[in-house]
């Protein structure tokens, strides 16, 4: 780990960042609320948002997005908005736009996609499937979608979505055979998936190895996230001895992750650094939290946006709409770590458990 920035400067670096980066993503919106994105690329939007204090802006997104996207069972609509999460991912963009909904208070529009929700997670083992319940071609569930669906369970008291996320993430973590070199990150079958058939893409999707750099470094850290705010929720001391070993995994990993001149894919460490600064007070989680509140600041570009990863760009991987997702990710995780950061001197008595 590197220096970050002093404490009395990690709330100013990180406002100012906020206010550009802000006013960067606003431009983009128009009177109609349209995101100005390709499908595919808004459903951050809401939420970030609101977050970030353009609470008007993020209420006419929500209500595009509501006329033009969602159907009546709260889903994404057949066609351009559900494609290009039919086979990936496919509960990610919707709990990620319930959560964006209920810090709007828009609380129909929360429920009734929360709800939906139960449709993409499978019940005996809490994992999200990749697959759109009427495209499932296979079993397979994903460690990011998961955790996500988990937080928006917390989020709108769904709470079944978020004990089910739990004890996937536990049994993903038991079930691993090369930590903490390699986190497999995929089951199909109720084992992990650790076969890439040589598929860069795959293998992309399914193992994070830290031994090497351009991984999807961003699977400890929202597990980590998930995991903090549920023990947060609950009291089980097992829920946050999993985020401890899930993100132990990232600072272990090595300097490689965070050179943001080719890989942006660390970001979720923010996450999952700032959920357990606030459940445990401990400072090595807030040295955490400042060096990304560094790391954010350095990378963002001169427009106030952030851009995609530049190893992902070299690939096609660059475009308007991209780069608004990027920004308003990162927005979120910035409101993230000054919430963290207000939060310093707060503790909780040393006696815990299950509850």
């Amino acid at each position: 780990m590197t220096d970050t920035i002093h404490d009395e400067n990690t709330v100013a670096a990180l406002e100012l960042a906020v206010d550009r980066g802000g006013s960067w993503l606003t431009r983009r919106i128009g009177a109609d609320g349209h995101p100005g994105t390709h499908h595919g690329h808004y459903y951050r939007l809401p939420w970030s948002l609101t977050l970030t204090g353009h609470r008007r802006q993020a209420a006419s997104v929500l209500s595009w997005v509501e006329r033009e996207a969602l159907d009546a069972v709260g889903d994404l609509r057949n066609g351009a908005a559900r494609a290009p999460f039919e086979r990936r991912w496919s509960s990610y963009p919707l709990a990620i736009l319930a959560t964006g909904a209920w810090h709007l208070e828009r609380y129909d529009t929360a429920l009734l996609i929360s709800n939906r929700l139960h449709a993409y997670q499978d019940q005996e083992s809490g994992g999200a499937f990749a697959g759109h319940p009427d495209h499932r071609e296979s079993d397979r569930q994903d460690l990011f979608p998961t955790a996500q669906m988990g937080m928006t369970g917390l989020t709108t008291g769904t709470t079944d979505l978020a004990h089910g996320a739990y004890r996937w993430l536990q049994l993903v973590f038991d079930a691993q055979p090369e930590l903490p070199t390699r986190l497999y990150t995929a089951t199909t079958g109720g084992r992990l998936l650790t076969d890439s058939r040589d598929d860069q893409q795959l293998a992309w999707e399914i193992v994070t190895d830290f031994t090497k750099p351009r991984q999807a470094f961003y699977n400890p850290g929202i597990a980590a996230a998930f995991l903090g705010k549920y023990y947060m929720a609950t009291g089980r001391a097992g829920a946050l001895a999993l985020a401890r070993k899930y993100l132990d995994l990232t600072v272990s990993g090595g300097e490689t992750q965070f050179d943001w001149t080719d890989s942006v894919q660390v970001c979720k460490f923010a996450w999952g650094s700032a959920a357990l600064y606030e459940a445990t007070g401990e400072e090595q989680y807030l040295g955490y939290v400042r060096r990304m509140a560094t790391w954010f600041v350095e990378c963002q570009e001169a427009t106030g946006s952030w851009s995609n990863s530049p190893f992902l760009m070299e690939r096609g991987g660059d475009s308007e709409s991209i780069r608004v997702e990027v920004t308003a990710e990162f927005l979120q995780h910035l409101v993230t770590l000054i919430t963290a950061v207000g939060g310093i001197g707060r503790r909780f008595n040393e006696e815990s458990g299950d509850r």
